[in-house]
């Protein structure tokens, strides 16, 4: 005869750990040693992540002082070139760590401090007379000044270089 009931769990015992038959009461838990593998393998997952955010923390701070670099390089070639031909001269030398110009104000001739963001980096300009020769003009030689700029970091390191030709204006 058929009934309608629901089957009955197998008879046996449950599933899981079982304690060993030959010890009464027996709870089945870590090992120490099991719990020491574990610690040292938190310990070095935590260790390769703090690791990873101060590496990313440097790279960043390292880009961040290339882009103000190159920017604080452009300023002064954009400052040296807009210079009359021979008041170009003037614009060569050191500027030390704190100490780098800003362009000036429209209309202005004082140039303010760079600000805080620029205080760890040094610039140099450099303005020295050249003649350049192309050959591919039948050696047309071109009488100039060669402007060079560079910003170097805290280190010393050279962070960003930018060097330009100005051809001497023709006189009528």
């Amino acid at each position: 005869m058929r009934t309608d009931r629901p089957a009955s769990p197998p008879a046996g015992p449950a599933p899981g750990p079982r304690a060993p038959a030959h010890v009464p009461g027996f709870v089945s838990a870590f090992t120490l040693v099991e719990a020491l593998i574990a610690t040292v393998i938190v310990a070095m997952v935590a260790l390769a992540g703090s690791t990873a955010v101060a590496v990313g923390v440097a790279i960043e701070e390292e880009n961040r002082l290339s882009v103000l670099a190159v920017q604080a390089a452009e300023l002064q070639m954009g400052v040296v070139l807009e210079q009359g031909y021979e008041g170009m001269d003037a614009m060569a030398g050191t500027e030390e760590r704190g100490a780098m110009l800003a362009p000036a104000a429209a209309g202005g001739s004082q140039r303010p401090s760079m600000g805080p963001r620029y205080a760890r980096m040094s610039r140099q300009t450099t303005v020295t007379g050249e003649t350049r020769s192309f050959a591919s003009l039948n050696n047309h030689s071109v009488i100039g000044k060669r402007v060079e700029v560079r910003v170097l970091g805290p280190d010393g390191e050279e962070l960003a270089r930018l060097v330009r030709f100005r051809g001497k204006e023709p006189t009528t």
